[in-house]
């Protein structure tokens, strides 16, 4: 329990066979199973996910640059399909946006190569950053919530699983969403000393706000939280 399995729906994780590249896309939004390190191999190298019911979807595939291409991909094929005069238009658009998310891209390993090999572990409110971790190398050593959902709660026997990741790991920090709920980690903080991080969203663009600021915008709150402590 608390692993990701091998799964062949989409919203899954698929195998990797280069560190940071997503080679087999069966279907798109799949986490995979990953045999490089800052990865996902089953969380066979995670322990500290045993006990996590990651269910069966992670919805968050906007984490994962890769995974964000081929969604536009197939949006310019679609729109192809129903407006086809207008192909070069479409064609054009998608080849440019996806120049400014290989930018993105660059920019984000830049940043995470910034921070220290061993202050790359982060405690999270839910189960929300998985291809994070999986493009990028950023350890998700446990969550508040085991979940894909922050309609699920938590259990007392969750919070004791926290407590004890964050001290035996000596986290600084606990990130907390937007969308989440705060009282559980408030508990934890108040047994453990660490500082609560705000201003992440998971799930949401704010008003006017694209989706390259919403990715800078967390990234940057968890870089540089991480490179400070």
């Amino acid at each position: 329990e608390g692993k990701h399995d091998d799964h062949d729906d989409e919203g899954k994780h698929d195998d990797h066979d280069d560190e940071g590249k997503h080679d087999d896309h069966d279907d798109e939004g799949k986490h995979d199973d990953h045999d490089d390190e800052g990865k996902h191999d089953d969380h066979g190298g995670h322990d500290d996910h045993d006990g996590h019911d990651h269910g069966t979807f992670d919805p968050h595939f906007w984490f994962d640059i890769d995974r964000v291409v081929l969604a536009i991909n197939e949006i310019k094929k679609e729109l192809i399909k129903i407006d086809p005069e207008n192909r070069s238009s479409y064609e054009s658009s998608a080849n440019s946006y996806i120049q400014e998310l290989k930018t993105l891209d660059e920019e984000i390993t830049s940043l995470i190569e910034s921070i220290p090999s061993n202050n790359r572990n982060i405690v999270t409110t839910h189960e929300s950053l998985g291809y994070l971790e999986v493009k990028y190398g950023i350890n998700v050593l446990s969550t508040i919530i085991p979940s894909y959902t922050t309609e699920d709660g938590t259990t007392p026997k969750g919070l004791v699983n926290v407590i004890e990741t964050i001290k035996e790991n000596q986290i600084k920090a606990i990130f907390l969403e937007s969308e989440s709920p705060t009282k559980a980690a408030e508990i934890i903080a108040n047994e453990t000393g660490v500082i609560l991080v705000s201003g992440l969203w998971v799930e949401t663009l704010n008003e006017n706000q694209s989706y390259i600021d919403f990715m800078k915008t967390n990234m940057g709150i968890i870089v540089d939280n991480l490179k400070n402590n």
